[in-house]
C-alpha cells in the first residue's frame, strides 16, 4: 500500500481504463467573486426638485396654542389646590394640638379646683361670708304676658346686593 501525504493511494489498486471513466473531467471557470453585484447601468439622476415647505394653518397654530394653555392652566391650578390644601391642612393639624392642650389644661384646673373646695364649701362660703340663702317660694315672681301683644317691623335693614342674597340662599339650601 501506498501512502500519499498520511493517506491511502486507492488509485494503485484500479484498472486505468475505469480510473479515467470515474474521474470526470472538470473545466476550470473563471473564477467569480462570490459577493459583487453588478448593477445595470444607470442614468445620471436629475437633481431632486426642491418641494416648498408647507404652510401652517394659522388655525391650527391658534388650536394648539390653546390646547397647550389650558393644559399648562390646569396643571398650574392643580399644584396650587395642592399647596393650599398643605396649608390648611397644617393649620387645622396646628388648632387641633392647640386644642388638645385646652382641654387637657381645663381638665387640670377642674380637678385643682375640686380638691380646694367641696359643695359644702362653697354652700358655706356663700351663706356666711355672702350672706346668700336658699331660694324661698316667696323670692319666686310669675309674669303674664297678653297673647294679643305683637312685635312689628317698621323698617327693613338691607341684607346686600344681590350676589350676598344669593349666597345666603345656597348656603341655606346645603344648611337644611
Amino acid at each position: 500500500m501506498a501512502y500519499h501525504n498520511g493517506a491511502l493511494d486507492f488509485s494503485l489498486f484500479e484498472d486505468q481504463d475505469t480510473a479515467a471513466v470515474l474521474q470526470p473531467q472538470v473545466e476550470e471557470q473563471p473564477q467569480r467573486r462570490e459577493n459583487v453585484v453588478e448593477l445595470p447601468e444607470q442614468k445620471p439622476q436629475k437633481e431632486p426638485e426642491k418641494q416648498p415647505r408647507p404652510k401652517h394653518s394659522p388655525l391650527r397654530m391658534i388650536a394648539g396654542a390653546l390646547c397647550f394653555a389650558v393644559v399648562f392652566a390646569t396643571g398650574i391650578g392643580a399644584v396650587y389646590s395642592e399647596v393650599q390644601l398643605t396649608e390648611l391642612t397644617e393649620e387645622i393639624n396646628t388648632t387641633q394640638t392647640q386644642l388638645d392642650e385646652a382641654q387637657s389644661l381645663e381638665v387640670q384646673l377642674t380637678m385643682q379646683a375640686a380638691q380646694k373646695m367641696t359643695d359644702a364649701q362653697v354652700e358655706d362660703y356663700a351663706t356666711q361670708q355672702l350672706g346668700m340663702g336658699k331660694l324661698l317660694g316667696s323670692q319666686v315672681v310669675y309674669l303674664h304676658v297678653a297673647q294679643q301683644d305683637k312685635g312689628t317691623v317698621v323698617q327693613e335693614i338691607d341684607s346686600g346686593s344681590w350676589l350676598d342674597q344669593f349666597f345666603a340662599w345656597i348656603r341655606s339650601c346645603f344648611a337644611g
